[in-house]
């Protein structure tokens, strides 16, 4: 994909080079096409300007076609007016030849500037090329043949670094003078570069975008791909673990069934005790695991039933806390809660989020440090001045989290590195539960941790949805 991408680039990026050249040399064709045009224009008007200098006024607005000059047949006269026209048609040839070798002899003479009027060629040069399609500003120099450079505007017919440089298009004028003295019009056009640009970007344009949607495909299917090879590699080391935590129960109550039934063995009352109770306890955990793989499909389906109700958020956190403070004071440490909030009846889903702060509260003891007591302290409060929303942490001092992990811990069958796949038991389902279930609650969850000094989670839900 990536290098069928970077091959679409290159034939991109080589179609619009090509397309530059290929307007650019259609601009220059039109604009040779136009100097041409306006050298003939100005020929013929000097020609009509003698013309009308030797012939008088009548022949001002002469121009030179069919009209002014109409073919007619010698052989429809009659003898005598056929004469007539023959010697008319004499003189006027040699009136003319008269006339051709005056402005052959005089025109060349003078300098460039006495023939031609230079607002007037940059008038016809503009109508050229408009009638082009060449619509850009530009600049012109005259050259004549005694070195004479001019052009309507002063400051650059004196700039020697514009005039050459190179860039410009030239035009020998009134090259019909049969004299070696040449005169030259130089044009300039300084937006050339953005006016071809400009006319190629549209085209351009929808071939950017079309890129950059390709690029974004590419992408996505990359990050896609990246995800599910992660996903894939999380699947496998929750199938390892839940193997492992599985096993372990089913084994403990095998063996407790088997010396219960086993009358070759001496049992006595403690003893039968201490299997029961040994199978009890290991059903409970089983039973516990279970519901936890459970938890897969609650994760997966978006339309679970949710029984939202108004909750008492402190009475709810006080009797969690009473709960699970049994296990934190077996392990000798201590838990703290300070239940502030003072609107703090919520309309919630009472086992689901009962379960958040039972699941914040297990991590925390899961990754507590070795040797050290535990502590941990519950807060609410209301966020805001109007107290629409409430706000629960539970913070520790455990091992904490570092800062390459806290963007991946929510994510399923994730678990943080502890150096041994074992050491804490779970499947990486337990926090992935617990954005699914703040999500519900229209709220959201925020984590701050210091590696070796602990984690603070904060948890903000509205009052009311």
């Amino acid at each position: 994909m990536m290098l069928s991408f970077i091959v679409l680039l290159g034939v991109q990026l080589q179609y619009s080079i090509e397309l530059f050249h290929i307007t650019e040399s259609d601009f220059d064709e039109s604009v040779t096409r136009s100097l041409y045009q306006v050298n003939k224009i100005l020929e013929e008007e000097e020609m009509l300007f003698y013309i009308n200098e030797a012939y008088g006024k009548e022949t001002a607005d002469m121009t030179l076609d069919s009209d002014t000059f109409p073919l007619v047949s010698i052989g429809t006269l009659s003898t005598v007016q056929q004469r007539a026209e023959k010697e008319t048609i004499a003189r006027r040839k040699v009136m003319f030849t008269e006339l051709a070798m005056r402005w052959f002899n005089q025109a060349p003479r003078k300098t460039l500037r006495e023939r031609i009027d230079v607002s007037h060629v940059e008038e016809l040069l503009e109508r050229e090329l408009h009638n082009n399609k060449v619509e850009t500003p530009f600049k012109i120099v005259f050259i004549d043949f005694e070195g004479d450079v001019f052009s309507s505007d002063s400051v650059f017919s004196l700039s020697d670094s514009l005039i050459n440089t190179k860039g410009y298009y030239s035009q020998m004028l009134f090259n019909g003078d049969y004299s070696h003295r040449v005169n030259f019009m130089r044009v300039w056009f300084p937006e050339k570069r953005r006016y071809i640009l400009q006319s190629i970007a549209p085209i351009n344009f929808f071939s950017v975008v079309s890129i950059l949607m390709l690029f974004s495909v590419l992408v996505s299917a990359i990050v896609l791909m990246i995800r599910q090879r992660r996903l894939t590699e999380s699947k496998t080391d929750f199938m390892h673990n839940l193997t492992h935590e599985l096993k372990t129960p089913i084994s403990s109550i095998s063996l407790a069934s088997q010396m219960l039934s086993d009358d070759s063995v001496a049992k006595s009352d403690k003893m039968r005790k201490h299997l029961t109770s040994v199978i009890s306890d290991e059903t409970k955990r089983l039973s516990f695991q279970v519901e936890k793989v459970l938890q897969i499909s609650l994760l997966e389906n978006e339309s679970s039933i949710m029984n939202f109700k108004p909750v008492d958020i402190n009475q709810m956190v006080t009797s969690v806390v009473e709960n699970f403070g049994i296990k934190v004071l077996g392990s000798k440490g201590s838990i703290e809660s300070a239940l502030e909030a003072q609107k703090c009846v919520a309309e919630v889903d009472e086992l689901h989020f009962s379960n958040i702060v039972y699941n914040l509260l297990d991590n925390a003891v899961k990754y507590s440090k070795d040797g050290e007591p535990i502590r941990l302290k519950v807060r609410t409060w209301n966020k805001n001045e109007r107290k629409n929303t409430i706000s629960l942490s539970i913070e520790d001092n455990g091992i904490g989290i570092s800062s390459d992990q806290i963007s991946k811990i929510f994510d399923k069958f994730h678990r943080v590195p502890t150096g041994n796949i074992h050491k804490v038991r779970g499947f990486g389902l337990g926090l992935a539960y617990v954005k699914k279930m703040v999500i519900k609650h229209k709220g959201k969850i925020t984590v701050e941790s210091t590696p070796s000094v602990g984690t603070k989670f904060e948890i903000t839900i509205p009052l009311k949805h």
